[in-house]
């Protein structure tokens, strides 16, 4: 685990170190989690790992189970109803940022969509995930919302997480990738309403490619 500093509080430091051990895939779903094992990894008192825990529990990463505290394991009905609510607030964040975005926003956008798809006609599939989480990324921010953006946060740390072993591989056609040029191409006409159905869609198809991916993996 990394170093724990003086610089800032124990528990955001644990609090971070775990969250990103759980998205990056070293801490598995399912994975039962220890606070005295976690503190003596860290050198750290029980206190702040018990403050991290209880904020990762905030954030639905970690769930109690009659087992004990453990990484959500993610089953297809959560993965659901979170794609669910990311299409009730992302599109809506689109629509706030078309008036927003700036002409530097907009060619970062443009630069990114380029980029995702050379990766994709290199199979670089880890590096496409990058670029499109920082597309929407940039999009989600220009909202200028920040409850909005904390919510949109929240779902998206769940998503990454409903997805890895199975999904952390994005072999697929480039169709996503389509759509997010018609996407920023209705920021760029400054068409919120636009943008925002278009999103939607972008969002329901990438939950239909998930959903099968999910399926086929409960086949083998």
């Amino acid at each position: 685990m990394s170093a724990i500093t003086k610089s800032l509080p124990f528990h955001l430091q644990i609090y971070e170190i775990l969250k990103n051990q759980i998205l990056n895939g070293e801490i598995s779903r399912g994975e039962r989690l220890y606070e005295n094992k976690i503190s003596q990894e860290l050198g750290v008192s029980r206190s702040p790992v018990r403050e991290a825990l209880r904020m990762l529990e905030q954030d639905e990463l970690v769930v109690v189970t009659s087992t004990g505290l453990v990484v959500n394991p993610m089953e297809f009905s959560d993965m659901e109803e979170i794609y669910q609510c990311r299409m009730a607030v992302e599109p809506f964040a689109a629509k706030i940022a078309a008036d927003k975005l700036t002409t530097e926003d907009l060619d970062s956008l443009r630069n990114l969509v380029t980029q995702a798809r050379a990766y994709h006609n290199k199979n670089a599939y880890e590096k496409v995930v990058e670029s499109n989480t920082q597309f929407h990324d940039i999009i989600i921010q220009s909202s200028g919302n920040r409850r909005l953006i904390g919510i949109i946060e929240k779902i998206r740390s769940l998503i990454i997480l409903s997805r890895k072993t199975e999904f952390e591989c994005y072999q697929r056609e480039g169709d996503y990738l389509d759509e997010h040029e018609e996407v920023l191409k209705a920021l760029t006409e400054r068409n919120g309403a636009e943008a925002e159905r278009l999103l939607r869609i972008h969002i329901t198809n990438d939950f239909e490619f998930y959903s099968l991916a999910y399926k086929n993996v409960l086949k083998k």
